[in-house]
This record gives structure tokens, sequence and C-alpha cells, in this order.
């Protein structure tokens, strides 16, 4: 005989979905940018978009005037503070199958000495823009950041390693300065971990968007850093796989180890006219300097000669803070819920023999693509459990525990699949998400059939 709820029972699942779905639409939150005035060893968000404001006054695009201006700009600065700026010139050339590219391109790179230094910290962001737009957000703010996260370091407690500086020129046209830097320079293999800041929009939360192989370790600093960290390693396991354009991809291909960040909001400003200061959000900015600036001492602080191998699991909720595991584990957890699948599908035939279905398929996912496995473990582990308790429940169920965790069991497919499905709409917009749109939609019902099924089976 199959449980039916009592109308009490039915109602309180039913208000704890709809309460899934409010929590599941909570921002995650953000740092509040600091003024012009902030401690001298704090990042600044107004200090960094001066710089911003130097910079993306015109387009400056590869050999023209206006990019020769901000080459200088740049030198200038980093001279201010103590440093010995060099300008890395050549000429550079990408072929990548049909497109080409090339041109002449100075790098700007300049190096803040370690007391006892093992390998240096890189901090990347380049200063070129494209013809049609001024590139406050791409990508002067990331020479901002360069340039406030440079100055707050030298204000605050010396580092054990050496940090270095690199300001990469022709990225718009195809890469060049980065390719220039890994080919030629007498730096390019020292970096331990390497920090990238780029952006595709004016605004929105800056994340954490891609990493390099044997990622563990990088994330565990992340993790250790920032703890309130925006991250994914469903977007790893996406951008491993892409023939990606930033220039820590040719940094990667160089044998270096890094990270990736980005705001995306506002993308019909990106590459326009419209990629002006006066748009850009003083939040994103204060986001990627906290990146910037915790990212480089705690790794500044660490032995970076030796570190472990091996993939991670992470993710984030606006509840919670970054949440990491080795990508073993993933494969332990999906092993755990077949199991379970496999009992759910003994006792519930109909709906036991979808998430035996969906089972295997995670199974087969934490082997080939362990990052994405997070999106299918936690919620259908919630199914599995619900399903379970229901099997073993009484004809006739009150509220009481069995219901409240039948209620829980269905907050991770809100909390974890919702927002992730909401930033990709924002990156990938509505017409490109439409598949993860349909899938994830998909993987939600079969997740929650057994909350749906307990609310809509009325008592004979």
């Amino acid at each position: 005989m199959k449980t039916v709820g009592t109308p009490a029972a039915r109602v309180t699942v039913a208000f704890a979905l709809a309460l899934w779905i409010a929590l599941s639409q909570i921002p995650h939150p953000r740092p509040i940018p600091l003024p012009a005035d902030a401690s001298v060893s704090e990042f600044s968000a107004a200090r960094a978009i001066e710089h911003v404001r130097a910079i993306a006054q015109k387009p400056h695009p590869l050999e023209s005037a206006e990019h020769d201006r901000v080459r200088d700009y740049i030198v200038s600065e980093l001279t201010k503070q103590g440093l010995a700026p060099q300008i890395e010139s050549g000429f550079s050339e990408l072929n990548w199958g049909k497109y080409h590219a090339s041109g002449n391109v100075q790098n700007l790179i300049a190096r803040l000495p370690g007391s006892a230094n093992t390998r240096p910290v890189m901090l990347a962001a380049h200063y070129d823009s494209v013809p049609r737009g001024p590139g406050a957000g791409d990508d002067g703010h990331g020479v901002g950041v360069l340039l406030e996260t440079l100055r707050a370091l030298r204000f605050g407690p010396p580092l054990r390693n050496d940090v270095i500086f690199l300001i990469t020129d022709g990225e718009e046209r195809g890469l060049l300065g980065a390719l220039l830097f890994v080919r030629e320079h007498p730096w390019r293999s020292e970096p331990g971990v390497t920090l990238n800041f780029e952006a595709r929009g004016t605004s929105g939360p800056a994340v954490m968007f891609e990493t390099s192989t044997g990622n563990q370790w990088l994330i565990r600093g992340l993790q250790s850093a920032v703890p309130d960290a925006i991250a994914t390693s469903v977007a790893y396991e996406i951008y491993r796989r892409m023939p990606n354009n930033t220039d820590l991809t040719i940094f990667k291909r160089g044998g270096l180890a890094g990270m990736n960040f980005a705001f995306i909001e506002h993308p019909e400003y990106y590459h326009t006219a419209q990629d002006t200061v006066e748009h850009l959000d003083p939040v994103s900015v204060q986001e990627q300097g906290r990146y910037a600036l915790s990212l480089t001492r705690w790794f500044g602080n660490r032995d970076l000669t030796v570190h472990p191998s091996g993939d991670a699991v992470y993710f984030t909720t606006a509840f919670t803070s970054l949440i990491v595991y080795p990508a073993k584990f993933a494969v332990m957890l999906a092993m755990l819920i077949l199991l379970g699948a496999i009992a759910a599908a003994g006792r519930r035939r109909g709906i036991g023999a979808l998430l035996l279905l969906l089972a295997a398929l995670d199974m087969w996912a934490s082997v080939v693509a362990p990052g994405i496995t997070y999106l299918i473990d936690w919620p259908l582990l919630g199914a599995v459990i619900a399903v379970l308790l229901l099997a073993t429940a009484p004809p006739i169920l009150a509220p009481g525990w069995r219901v409240a965790a039948i209620a829980l069991c269905a907050a991770p497919g809100f909390l974890l699949i919702v927002p992730l499905v909401s930033g990709l709409i924002v990156a990938l917009s509505l017409p490109g998400a439409a598949p993860v749109l349909a899938a994830a939609a998909i993987l939600m019902l079969i997740c929650l059939l057994p909350q749906l099924n307990f609310m809509l089976r009325a008592r004979k």
C-alpha cells in the first residue's frame, strides 16, 4: 500500500517547496566598495577606479596613439610604487585554425620582491581595448585592480614570495602579449600561480570561472583566502573543453597554474562605446580586488614549489561559504546514491526506475566530468531519501519528522540548480541557455517526483 499524506502533511511539503523557490532567488552577499580614504593596507574600489578613469578615456587599441598614452600612464604608476617596470616589445602572431592575428606588442612587467621567494605569484590583466570602446570593464578595471593591489601590498606585511605584475598588450587582437611573454620572457616559467582578471560586461558578481587542471590546491587556497568566493566546478568542466580566448589560456598552455576571474552582467556594453567608467560597478571592482589582494597574500606566504595533485568539486550557495571536496569523493558519493536508487527502485518501481536511470548517469559523470556532479548528486540523494522514507512510512502520514525530512530533501535542487541556471542565462542569453534550461527542468522534475507525488495523491 502506498503512503498518503494528510491534508496538513501535503500543505507542509507544498509550503516547503515554495520556500525553497523563494530562497533560491536570494543573491549571494557582496562586499561594500571601499572609499578612497580607506585604510592604506586595504583594497579600495574608489582608488582602483581612479586608475580606470585615467586609462579608459578613449578607445586604445593596439598600435594607436591613445594606446601609447595608456602604456606611459601605467609605466609611470608602477614607477611611483617603487618598482622598475620593463617594457617587453616584440612581434607576436597567433594561428588557430582559420583565425590569424599578428602585431607588435608591448607588455608591461614589474616585480615586487618577497623576503624568501619560492615561486612568484603573478597577477595579470591586459591594457589594450577594442577599437570601438574605451574598455573600462574590459580590461581597464583589471589594470586598476593590479595597480591598487600593488599599492595595498606595499603598505601591508611583506610577503614571502615575489609578486609579478604582468599587464599584457594585444589581448583583443588575439592574445598576442600573453603569447610573447610565454614564448620569450625570462620569467615565463617562474610563476607558481597566476591570477588573471577579465570582464565581459561592466557589472555583476565577480566569479572565479576557470582554473588550470589539478586544481584542488588552487581551490583550497581560494576557500581559505576568500571564503565567500563565487565559484563552481561546472564552469571548470565547461571551460576546459572549450577553445577559450583569454590570456589564461596561453598561460595554461605554457605550463602555468592559475585562476581566471570576471564579471559578466550588462554584456550589451561589452566591446562597445558604452564600456565606460560611468557604467562600471564599484562593487564588482571591489570583489575583483578582494580576490587579487587576498589571494596574493595567501599564496604569497606559501611554498609554491610543492602542492597536492587532483581536481576538486566546488560550489557556493547563498547561505554557505565555498564548499570544496576532492573529485574522488564524487565517485564514492555517486556509488552510494546508485545503491540507494537500486533500493528505491525495488520499493517504488515507477519513480525508482527514473531515479536509477539518473543515478547511472551520475555514476558516469563522476568519472568523466566530476565537476558537474554536485548538481546531480545532492538533489538526487534527496530524492532517493524521500522515496525510501515514503516506502517505509505508514499508510497515512501526518506532519512529523518524516514529513519534515521529505520537505527538506527538496532543498538541494532549488538552492544549487536555480542560481546556476540564472547565471547561465545572463552569460549565454535566454536562447543560448535554452538547452541548459531544458536539462535543468528535467533534472529537477525527476528529483522532485517524491514530493509532487506525495502532495497530489489524495486519500481515497
